[in-house]
């Protein structure tokens, strides 16, 4: 598994103890306002949450990662790659993705969480191309994704909730990186 380093964070691999941590953001109705079906999850749906995004690294070869911010040790997001499996049309895309707690909101970690998980992408799993699928009033999430280079490509219906979500794509060729981004891995 990898870790990935910018001047305020790590985007490291998840360890047991994160697990109240997933729990309580999991749990957050403002978090999960636009995630899946926008219902805030039980401690049993978020463990299994929580247990399945650790095995997507054995399935995928790269998955979502714990974001710890460096000031003080504290885990304040997640952000990294994945499989959106719940929009077949879009199969076999690999999607970008990003949650943070409430308290590190507006900060501009998410931007730099997801600037390096794109050269991380792009770099060194030589991937092709991303998508962001985005629930269609998250307007938070759609300007992150267009600062980042992403651009819309269509609005569809996600069918298990059916919710609209607005497609978002970048090739490999149009991510010029973000100055911020400083990733090593």
């Amino acid at each position: 598994m990898i870790s990935l380093a910018t001047p305020r964070m790590v985007l490291r691999p998840w360890v047991d103890e994160d697990l109240s941590w997933f729990c309580r953001l999991s749990a957050d109705p403002e978090v999960m306002r636009y995630i899946g079906n926008g219902l805030p999850r039980s401690t049993s749906d978020a463990t299994a949450s929580f247990v399945s995004l650790r095995a997507d690294w054995k399935r995928n070869g790269f998955g979502l990662l714990a974001i710890e911010r460096l000031e003080d040790g504290a885990v304040v997001g997640l952000a990294g790659l994945s499989r959106p499996s719940f929009l077949p049309e879009i199969m076999p895309s690999v999607e970008i993705g990003w949650r943070l707690s409430p308290t590190a909101w507006g900060a501009g970690l998410a931007t730099e969480a997801a600037a390096a998980v794109l050269d991380w992408a792009f770099s060194s799993l030589n991937l092709a191309q991303i998508v962001a699928v985005i629930h269609v009033e998250n307007e938070r999430s759609k300007r992150l994704a267009q600062r980042l280079g992403f651009a819309p490509e269509r609005r569809t219906v996600v069918p298990e909730h059916e919710v609209w979500a607005d497609v978002y794509r970048l090739d490999r060729c149009g991510w010029s990186g973000l100055p911020a981004a400083g990733v090593t891995s």
